[in-house]
Order: C-alpha cells, then sequence, then structure tokens
C-alpha cells in the first residue's frame, strides 16, 4: 500500500509523497510540470531540508544556492531517464551520483520495512545525490516495475507514481487532488450541456 505523508511546512504547501519511490517522491518536488507554469518546491535549502525530513525522515543539511542547484539539476536528469526522454548526459549525471555517495552502509528496519541507512563516510550531499540516484537505477533496471511508472492524468500535474492498483488503471497521482478536480470539471461539463439541452 502507498504510504503518503504530507509536511505542515509552508516551503512544501500542496507537496506530497506517494509516488511508490523515492525517486518519484523526489522528482514529483515539481507541481504542476506539464502545465504553463511549473512550480518547483525546492526553491532553497531550507525547501531541501523540509522535504528531507518529509521524504526521508533525515536531519537538515543546510544547502548552500549552489547545491540547491545542482540537486535540481539532477532531479531533472533522474525524471527524464524514468519517463524515457533522456538528454545524452543524463545517464552520466546518475553514474556520477553513484559514485559519489560511496556504498549502501547498512539494513535498518525490519521486517517489513527495511531500508538502507548511508555508511557513516558517506553523508552528506553526495550520499543523498547517490540514494537518489541508486533509486533511479533500481527502477530503470526493473522493466516490470518501470513499466507501471504513469503520469498522473491531471490536466498540467505531472507528476509520476508507480501504479500497483490491481488493474493497472490508476490515472491520477492523488484522488483527493487531481481525481477530484477532473470529476467536478466533468461533473460541470455534464450539468452545463444538461442545462444548454433544457
Amino acid at each position: 500500500m502507498k504510504v503518503t505523508k504530507r509536511s505542515d511546512n509552508p516551503l512544501l504547501a500542496g507537496y506530497y509523497t506517494g509516488g511508490g519511490s523515492l525517486c518519484l517522491d523526489f522528482v514529483n518536488t515539481v507541481d504542476w510540470r506539464t502545465s504553463d507554469h511549473p512550480a518547483d518546491f525546492l526553491t532553497g535549502g531550507a525547501a531541501v531540508d523540509a522535504w528531507l525530513a518529509l521524504a526521508l525522515d533525515r536531519p537538515p543539511m543546510h544547502l548552500s544556492d549552489a547545491d540547491v542547484t545542482g540537486l535540481r539539476d539532477l532531479r531533472e536528469a533522474l525524471y527524464r531517464l524514468i519517463v524515457g526522454a533522456p538528454r545524452s548526459d543524463d545517464l552520466a549525471a546518475l553514474n556520477q551520483a553513484l559514485a559519489g555517495g560511496g556504498d549502501r552502509g547498512r539494513l535498518t528496519g525490519g521486517p517489513t520495512n527495511y531500508r538502507w541507512v548511508p555508511a557513516e563516510q558517506s553523508i552528506g550531499l553526495a550520499a543523498l545525490k547517490a540514494e537518489l540516484a541508486r533509486d533511479t537505477a533500481d527502477l530503470l533496471v526493473d522493466p516490470a516495475r518501470l513499466a507501471r511508472v504513469k503520469e498522473c492524468h491531471g490536466e498540467g500535474c505531472g507528476w509520476l507514481f508507480v501504479d500497483d492498483s490491481r488493474g493497472g488503471n490508476r490515472r491520477w497521482c492523488s484522488m483527493q487532488s487531481c481525481g477530484n478536480r477532473a470529476k467536478a470539471r466533468s461533473h460541470y461539463r455534464r450539468t452545463k450541456a444538461s442545462a444548454r439541452g433544457t
């Protein structure tokens, strides 16, 4: 089951996790990606810290503006790789991020929620980038799982998610947001058409 988490931090107002994979939650830090006016949640170091707390339960990193820009650049490369529209240097960016983070460290959690914890020597921005790149790489090398990655049908949304529904027919990033908006628009159109017909 997909776990959705929301933050009460105003820097993440409107953002929630629930893409089904860390890398998808990361690329979804751009709201309304496919609209004329996309909005970036990762606006600075404080916003990245808020995202780290929400998505990874991690302490703040206090990144510089240049580091945040690098993280956003990696996010866009990962997005293009996931949706199958990579630029010529995107795979190199993923591999560079993988190389910078050392090994996976140690496993924690259990018995139904194991996760990797970065090794002590691989902390900080390089470890974060490596973790995000590793999760993307794990997704890319799993054709069955990658085939279940879908883009929200919400007009202009563009968020990605793993469709784990029984019939494989999930359409929305969330019924509470894009799904409800689509239902409301459809209801409005039907009501308007019915009113014209009478």
